[in-house]
């Protein structure tokens, strides 16, 4: 599996943005997406798709092992980004 490079600026909603749009995929039947989810979780197969699935794909797909921590990567990050902009402020 080739692990996707992530956004500079790593953004949560983005991410789960792409996996609603993976679950709509898979649901209706997009062969490329059931290769995605079947390549990442080999018993899948006969299931339904439920979202946690489509998180893990997605997780795995970005290196992480789960989408726990995917998760608290992008919280991480972006308090991390908000710190460093509040202290960069100037107040005239």
């Amino acid at each position: 599996m080739e692990v996707l490079s992530l956004p500079s600026r790593l953004n949560l909603k983005d991410i789960e943005e792409q996996v609603r749009r993976m679950l709509d995929q898979v649901r209706r039947g997009d062969a490329t997406a059931f290769a995605r989810w079947y390549g990442v979780d080999s018993e899948a197969r006969g299931r339904q798709p439920r979202k946690a699935d489509i998180q893990y794909v997605i997780a795995r797909e970005h290196g992480f092992k789960s989408w726990q921590s995917l998760r608290d990567c992008c919280t991480t990050t972006q308090a991390r980004e908000a710190r460093a902009f509040s202290d960069s402020r100037v107040f005239l």
